[in-house]
């Protein structure tokens, strides 16, 4: 029962976590855990946001990618980026390893390093 109590108290961190937008306080093992059914992606490297949102088909066009930026439907971490020609770096990888993108409300994203 000591490993349910666990397992619980961890869903429960997870989706706290989601629902305030605090996901950079999840450790990586979390984030395997709570992302393991999201679509993700691989990347290298700092990325241009716009490039990334069509190379990993969160977008279907550099269009709507640039587009739902603007509009303040893309969030990087829990974090909302209006800027097109914003650059994903090392900053925004958690523990190095992982960065979570939402467009809308509920569509999330996970990108690999």
């Amino acid at each position: 029962m000591i490993h349910g109590d666990e397992a619980l108290q961890q869903a429960i961190k997870i989706t706290a976590a989601l629902f305030s937008g605090e996901v950079k306080n999840l450790t990586a093992g979390e984030i395997k855990q709570g992302f393991k059914d999201v679509p993700s992606f691989d990347a290298a490297g700092e990325t241009n946001l716009v490039e990334l949102l069509v190379a990993s088909k969160i977008c279907p066009s550099k269009r709507q990618a640039r587009e739902d930026v603007t509009n303040g439907a893309v969030s990087i971490n829990g974090e909302r980026v209006t800027d097109i020609e914003y650059t994903l770096s090392e900053a925004d990888r958690i523990e190095a390893q992982f960065t979570i993108i939402r467009r809308g409300k509920k569509k999330y994203f996970l990108i690999k390093y």
